[in-house]
């Protein structure tokens, strides 16, 4: 089966009630009821929140999937500048110096509130050594990274369609490579598909215009919609 996770990457927990308007929003443009978010856990979680009441309702009647994205979504000052024209700076375990403890609590009280073990995702899926190790000691149920979700120690391929810009001149090179990937995806069968809307995104009319153009065409050609844990 050829599969295709619509992930919504970069929300925050800060967002509040926003992220339930970003979650109904992106299923009514793309026409899915099957949503994965990257969550960022920037603040303490309370599980009288309305909003995690809601996400939690969400994750139980199996129709969203939440990735734990790290606490800052930000470089630790001092991170050097080789790759920053990739990651702007949003690469959280790129330096060696991160916060351990805070992304440590936040995970496990991610996973006691919504009484399930998540995936874990790197911002820009980049990381230093020290930053995959200590990810990996969280014994979360994958790891993703750029071309790969890791499970059991085993690694599956998986492509993603990304643009994540606002910038006029790197869209058209994304553009270019979305629409490669796309073709690739459909001509080679690919069946670990990760279609990836950032909130960047969002406030862009010609990205979501093209990204929906894109993933039509992608379920025209018998991609089916899943979960990101159901490409492993």
């Amino acid at each position: 089966m050829k599969k295709v996770a619509l992930c919504i990457h970069d929300l925050r927990a800060s967002d509040g009630g926003k992220i339930v308007e970003t979650i109904k929003s992106v299923r009514g443009l793309f026409k899915t009821d099957t949503i994965t978010i990257h969550l960022v856990i920037d603040k303490d979680m309370n599980s009288d929140d309305e909003t995690f009441r809601y996400l939690k309702e969400e994750v139980d009647h199996k129709q969203l999937e939440i990735v734990f994205h790290g606490v800052s979504h930000q470089c630790p000052t001092g991170t050097g500048k080789c790759y920053s024209w990739y990651h702007k700076y949003q690469a959280e375990f790129l330096s060696n110096i991160f916060q351990a403890d805070v992304n440590k609590f936040r995970y496990d009280r991610l996973n006691e509130i919504f009484q399930i073990r998540t995936g874990i995702c790197p911002p820009c899926w980049i990381a230093s050594p020290a930053g995959w190790a200590f990810i990996k000691s969280l014994s979360p149920l994958y790891i993703e990274k750029l071309l790969s979700v890791n499970f059991n120690d085993k690694s599956f391929f998986s492509l993603p369609v990304s643009l994540a810009s606002d910038n006029k001149k790197e869209l058209n090179f994304l553009k270019g490579l979305v629409s490669f990937i796309s073709a690739i995806a459909i001509l080679f069968n690919h069946n670990r598909l990760r279609f990836i809307i950032h909130t960047i995104d969002l406030s862009n009319t010609d990205s979501i215009t093209f990204l929906q153009h894109k993933y039509c065409k992608l379920i025209s050609n018998r991609f089916y919609p899943v979960l990101q844990k159901e490409l492993i």
